[in-house]
């Protein structure tokens, strides 16, 4: 028999409740997994923990399984050697049938319990005689669990909770930046993509599709893209496809050229967040008085179509039309990468080619807009 298991803790309860003997390998322990293990157990059910600490198992569990060590049918060891230990294994006996869970759920309340966890329950002997084996062999290569090794584990984990716990705090607001991404309204999103299937539908549709790829071609060798070696000022601004730039600050970057060449390759490198490329652009070390984010967000359709949206006056009239709403509280980079999130969206929702397509369309809307 072969189950999934969501949450093992009442698994735990039926099948270690009437185990005669009972094997625990597990990356991480802490009190109230230990006492969930201990309070399921009948008298005399011989116990084996196999605890790792590459994860900061808490000093009281194993302060816990020190003591118990001492008592009679209680096997205890550490594994300690140079590979990263991680196993989830909670093997158990009843006569001569074996049950093995294993799976992502450590031993710890939130593993046990409350995360979010996935394990496989099996009874197929075979499987369950392999993993067996495999904790002795394991548990012959661990080592004792003894006072002085627990005396220099309390001051090591007081140091490696405070990571945890900032480890943490960066995941919470990771996940925050994700609901605010899903929180955008957008009002009028079937209206919106009701326009575009119908300029998609359009006799001009493919013409526009080849003038795109022609002027990002044209844009590309302006600026000697992606070498951004021999790059022409005049000659890309001259472009007015995707952004019509205003020349005002073509004597700066002519001047600070090393600058520019060090902020084009910045804003294409797509191991940083866009986010951040947005708002290093604007704000960062990489600020040139002048560029503003129509031409940050040219540089990055330049470099990727399907990847990246122009920002200027005649999009966000256009995106403004059909009710596009941000969460308050984002920064300019955050506001660009949600929205080119929505867009991407939407061109595969109409089956426009790209954002440099679309850009096309959002321009026309844009220019509707100006001249109501």
């Amino acid at each position: 028999m072969t189950r999934v298991i969501t949450k093992l803790s009442s698994i735990i309860k039926s099948e270690f409740k009437k185990a005669d003997e009972i094997w625990v390998a597990v990356a991480l322990l802490n009190n109230s997994g230990l006492n969930l293990v201990l309070e399921s157990l009948k008298k005399g059910c011989i116990k084996n923990f196999l605890i790792g600490i590459d994860l900061p198992t808490d000093p009281k569990a194993l302060k816990k399984l020190y003591k118990l060590q001492f008592t009679s049918n209680f096997n205890v060891r550490i594994y300690t050697n140079t590979q990263y230990f991680h196993p989830k294994l909670y093997l158990s006996k009843n006569k001569t049938e074996l049950t093995a869970v294993i799976g992502s759920a450590n031993c710890t309340n939130g593993g046990l319990n409350s995360n979010v966890e996935l394990s496989i329950m099996t009874t197929e002997n075979k499987s369950c005689r392999d993993l067996k084996e495999w904790f002795d062999k394991t548990y012959d290569l661990a080592k004792p669990l003894t006072l002085q090794f627990l005396s220099k584990y309390q001051v090591e984990y007081n140091e490696r909770l405070r990571r945890k716990k900032a480890d943490e705090k960066t995941a919470s607001k990771e996940k925050n930046q994700l609901e605010k991404e899903d929180a955008v309204n957008f009002v009028e999103r079937r209206e919106f993509l009701k326009v575009l299937k119908s300029y998609k539908q359009s006799k001009e549709y493919e013409s526009i599709v080849v003038d795109r790829k022609e002027s990002i071609n044209k844009l590309r060798k302006s600026i000697d893209y992606p070498n951004f070696e021999k790059i022409d000022i005049d000659e890309f601004f001259q472009i007015w496809a995707l952004g019509h730039l205003i020349a005002l600050p073509k004597p700066t970057i002519k001047r600070e050229i090393k600058k520019f060449r060090k902020l084009l390759i910045m804003l294409c490198d797509e191991s940083i967040d866009i986010a951040l490329r947005y708002n290093l652009a604007l704000e960062g070390k990489y600020k040139i008085r002048g560029i503003n984010e129509g031409l940050i967000s040219k540089i990055l359709i330049i470099h990727n179509p399907s990847g990246y949206y122009v920002k200027n006056n005649k999009t966000t009239l256009a995106l403004k039309k059909f009710g596009i709403q941000l969460p308050r509280g984002l920064s300019k980079g955050e506001k660009y990468k949600i929205t080119t999130k929505v867009l991407k969206d939407i061109c595969k929702e109409t089956g426009i080619e790209n954002l440099s397509v679309l850009d096309y369309y959002l321009y026309i809307l844009g220019i509707q807009e100006t001249t109501k």
